[in-house]
Parts: structure tokens; C-alpha cells; sequence
């Protein structure tokens, strides 16, 4: 979507919460969580603070140093995080090479648990390893500029915020809660929209993304198919079970599935979320990336929309359109 499309989407939202009846009263004040993720923030990037119990070291910034290179100021906000083994008494440097580890009660944005290792910092590339641990970053830089290596694959952002996870198995959990993320790893690609997760597993990269009230039973079949050779029958029961909500998941599918199969996942799509205008069947199942960008452009708005105005207004998930 180029800019001048997303901001008439946005006045087109606005003008739809302006029609809003008057008369009905949310037993909560809505709008700070909804100014809070369409606010237009200062083009830098930044570290969002999660909730107090969570944080354990808070990055404030980067900046060009001697001797090593680049890198980034960091501040205790309490526990009793370290720098390459030194203790982390106040405010400190993390550079190139140096690891973060935070013990078990620690409080930072990297949470309790966790280890972190600053790998790149320069003007065109922000780039950290989480071997363990989970990290929240929210990002406001150009796409491409910040990026997360774990040992199962590469978090690469697109202009979002998430949640990442890593276990000790070097398995991962991404939880996309703004804009988007690419995942990439074990030769596969992945997208994961605002209000969608995706898992990975080490050596064989990330799996097919989902919403989040996506269907326990279809998340288990995603798993079977994606890490434990489910194959065809895995295949069958995510079509079984997909919503129209769940196209997300089924636009990945069509280039993931073995050929035989992918006419049943491009058919079952666009039964459920028709493809936009201009759109090719033949093309698609050629897996031709125009075709098959011009659809997920179709699918990310529809998934934008219903998660901004999510408890606001009830929103056709085949279309986007407000009911």
C-alpha cells in the first residue's frame, strides 16, 4: 500500500468512527488504545517499555563510539542485568559483539531469562541475536533497517511492533501486534500481519503465520504440516476448518503446499475472501509474485482493519467492509 492509499484508508476510518451512534456507551474508554497504535511517531527507532513486572533493561538509543564501533546506550531499570559479565550498576554501552543477560528477576525490555547480543549497529542496519528469552520491540525506522536473529530464524522488520520469544530448544514464537514482520529461515519466508503469530522450529525455519483466534484444531494441523510431515491430510484440515478470517494463513499455503494440492488452497481462498480485480487463477497457481502481491496486499488491509476497529465496529472479513 503506498503512502497516499494508507492515508485514505485512515480518513475513511475516521469518518466511519465519526458515524458511530452517540448513544451507545463501550464500558471502557477505547480511543487511548486505538490513538496509541495509528499515532504517527518520530521516524527513529525505539524500544516500546512493556508492562513494569516485565522490563529488565531498557535500550535508549545508539550511538557512534570509538575503539569498537557503533552502539547502543542501555539503562538498568532493576534486577541485576550484565554486559559481557559485568554487572550493569546504572546506564552502560552495549557494542558490537557484547551479550545482555538478565537473570530471573531483572526488569528491561529484553525479559526476565533472556540473552541478547548486539550484532550490527549501524545507520543502515540495526541487527541483534536473542538466543534466549523474549524481547518486545516496537519500530518506526524504515522497513529493513532493524533485525533479530534467533537460532531458528531471522525476524526482519517492516515498520511493527511484536513479541518475540525463544525457547530453549532455539524454537520461536512471534506475536505481530503493529504494522508487519518477515521471517526468514530453513529456505522458507514468512509474513506475519498486525494481530497474527507464526512459530518457528530450529533447522527448519518459520512456519505458516495465523491469526489470533484462529481455531485451536487448525493451529495444530499448521503444526503438523509445517513440522511434523502432516502432508495432504494436514492440508484438509486446515481448508476444513479456515474461516474467512483465517486468509492469512491460506495465501501462504498456496505457495507452500505441494503442487497437487495448491489448486484446493488458492480455490478454497478465494472462495472465502474473493481476490481482487485483475487477479489471474492460472497466474497464481504459477505462483507469479505479482499476482500473488496483489492479493496479500488485498488480505493485509482487510486484516488492518479488522483489528484497528476491532470492539468498535464488526468488520466482513471477506471484504474489510464495516456490517
Amino acid at each position: 500500500m503506498t503512502d497516499r492509499e494508507h492515508d485514505a484508508e485512515f480518513m475513511k476510518l475516521l469518518e466511519e468512527t465519526r458515524q458511530l451512534p452517540r448513544s451507545i456507551e463501550p464500558p471502557r474508554d477505547l480511543w487511548p488504545g486505538i490513538a496509541a497504535r495509528i499515532r504517527r511517531r518520530p521516524a527513529w527507532m525505539r524500544w516500546a517499555a512493556l508492562a513494569a513486572a516485565a522490563v529488565v533493561v531498557l535500550v535508549v538509543g545508539w550511538r557512534a563510539l570509538g575503539g569498537r564501533g557503533a552502539g547502543w546506550v542501555v539503562a538498568r531499570v532493576d534486577g541485576a542485568p550484565s554486559i559481557d559479565g559485568t554487572a550493569l550498576a546504572g546506564t552502560g554501552t552495549l557494542r558490537v559483539g557484547d551479550v545482555i543477560v538478565t537473570d530471573d528477576s531483572s526488569r528491561v525490555e529484553v525479559l526476565p531469562g533472556s540473552e541478547l547480543r548486539l550484532v550490527a549497529a549501524r545507520p543502515d542496519e540495526h541487527r541483534l541475536a536473542l538466543t534466549r528469552g523474549t524481547i518486545y520491540a516496537e519500530v518506526t525506522a524504515p522497513p529493513r533497517l532493524f533485525v533479530v536473529e534467533t537460532p531458528s530464524a531471522t525476524a526482519i522488520d517492516l515498520g511493527c511492533a511484536y513479541t518475540l520469544e525463544v525457547d530453549a530448544t532455539g524454537a520461536s514464537r512471534l506475536h505481530v501486534t503493529a504494522g508487519y514482520v518477515e521471517l526468514e529461515g530453513g529456505g522458507r519466508r514468512s509474513i506475519v500481519p498486525l494481530g497474527a503469530l507464526a512459530v518457528t522450529r530450529s533447522g527448519q525455519g518459520p512456519g505458516t503465520p495465523y491469526v489470533e483466534d484462529a481455531p485451536a484444531a487448525l493451529r495444530e494441523a499448521l503444526i503438523a504440516f509445517d513440522f511434523e510431515r502432516g502432508g495432504a491430510r494436514a492440508v484438509a484440515a486446515v481448508l476444513r476448518m479456515a474461516r474467512a478470517e483465517d486468509a492469512v494463513t491460506l495465501w501462504h499455503l498456496v505457495s507452500r503446499v505441494d503442487p497437487p494440492l495448491r489448486a484446493a488452497v488458492y480455490d478454497r481462498l478465494a472462495a472465502l475472501v474473493p481476490p481482487p480485480a485483475g487477479t489471474s487463477r492460472d497466474a497464481a497457481l504459477r505462483l507469479e509474485g505479482a499476482t500473488l502481491e496483489r492479493y496479500w496486499g488485498r488480505l493485509r488491509r482487510i486484516q488492518w482493519r479488522r483489528e484497528i476497529l476491532k470492539g468498535i465496529r464488526e468488520i466482513d472479513p471477506r471484504t474489510g467492509l464495516a456490517k
